[in-house]
């Protein structure tokens, strides 16, 4: 079972401790007021549970930072689910309703508010961002769309500040002296919505805040138990040097998503990998979509009986396959016999050769997909089912 799993995992965690000490913490001086109930301060990496000190406004934490990658190791032997450290930057709508009056209200209206949840969202290990809600915002979007769930006025307002998901919050209190709280969370295409009710308002908004991160979970996270392996070539342009070659390297190879990275080709400033990724392929491009790392690339102009000294012209676009008509695949013109042939090609144990072909020096730490090895091809010839621009 999980909670077994969990019991597991926990009784190793102390192999996993790179560094502890005790911390005094004055709660009140940090955020303005008391935490909800069951809030942890977030000053440091990760803090445990604590006893408080004979001071009345001080606290003392046994504050511990873990090595990150024996974690993932005891996450990956109890088969829990990995969430990377790629997390969508969630825009959010906050309105309230006062005697009867609904407004949007900004971190200067509403301080005691936000500090809540910039609070437990730091606690959660998730990403905010606020609207300044100045003459720009409130001619896009106003109170009466975040209350009436009018998503194409709020998308619209969004876009200016390139959050990969947006979520609405409305506040009121009932009759009965219930605080109310309406979440929807806006994303890929999709509408998730929650309502809490509580006596206690810093708690009703820490608890929207743990039921936001525990979709965005669910959404990005798979466990290791419920997934495949499963393939996928990807080409990457504007590669341009070493430097730019080995970031683009730790990037892929440390997605949440991807079991391994096997460099394949090399040509000029583009590179093709062979990935292996965990789950569904939907997951493992959403991961790409939230960095800021790789664009989705169209041709202009596709042409494969090209010279070798004819280029062919990439437009960097911020769009890939999932935005267009939820297909699955990137506009990337393809023939699908020729790509079923190059896969195969790919399971034949044939090891590359060539000046296309060129695996990393470090093969035993980081070993190619074996036996899926590529045979000497040109960029073009192999048919990437996937294409990126780095961002430079």
């Amino acid at each position: 079972s999980a909670s077994a799993a969990y019991k597991m995992m926990l009784e190793k965690a102390k192999g996993a401790i790179s560094q502890f000490r005790y911390d005094y913490k004055t709660i009140a001086s940090d955020i303005g007021f008391l935490p909800a109930e069951g809030s942890l301060p977030a000053k440091g990496s990760l803090q445990a549970e604590g006893s408080k000190s004979e001071q009345t406004d001080k606290e003392k934490w046994f504050w511990v930072r873990f090595n990150s990658k024996i974690i993932d190791n005891l996450l990956k032997e109890a088969q829990l689910p990995i969430w990377g450290k790629v997390r969508p930057a969630t825009l959010v709508w906050f309105s309230q309703e006062i005697k009867g009056q609904r407004s949007l209200q900004s971190q200067h209206e509403a301080p005691e508010v936000y500090a809540i949840l910039k609070q437990q969202a730091e606690n959660r290990g998730i990403s905010l961002m606020f609207p300044f809600l100045d003459l720009q915002d409130q001619a896009k979007v106003s109170a009466t769309d975040i209350w009436g769930n009018f998503t194409d006025a709020i998308l619209l307002a969004s876009r200016r500040y390139q959050a990969q998901a947006t979520v609405t919050v409305r506040l009121y209190k009932e009759p009965s002296g219930l605080w109310v709280s309406q979440w929807n969370l806006l994303m890929l295409g999709e509408v998730k919505s929650w309502k809490l009710r509580d006596e206690n308002k810093a708690r009703i908004l820490s608890s929207g805040i743990d039921e936001l991160a525990d979709k965005l979970a669910q959404q990005f996270t798979q466990a290791v138990n419920e997934v495949n392996d499963s393939n996928v070539l990807v080409q990457i342009n504007n590669v341009s040097g070493f430097k730019a070659f080995q970031e683009l390297d730790d990037y892929l190879r440390n997605l949440a998503s991807v079991k391994l990275a096997a460099l394949v080709q090399m040509e000029q400033d583009r590179v093709i990998y062979n990935i292996s990724y965990l789950g569904d392929k939907r997951l493992f491009i959403q991961e790409i979509r939230l960095g800021d790392v790789l664009n989705s690339v169209e041709r202009s102009r596709v042409d494969y009986g090209a010279s070798d000294n004819e280029n062919i012209d990439y437009k960097p676009v911020i769009l890939d396959g999932l935005d267009k008509s939820g297909a699955e695949q990137n506009v990337l013109p393809a023939d699908a016999s020729a790509r079923e042939k190059a896969l195969a090609a790919m399971n034949s144990g044939n090891q590359p050769s060539g000046q296309y072909a060129k695996w990393p020096e470090n093969a035993q730490t980081n070993p190619p997909l074996s036996p899926q090895a590529l045979p000497e091809k040109r960029v073009e010839e192999l048919l990437p089912e996937l294409e990126y621009w780095l961002a430079r």
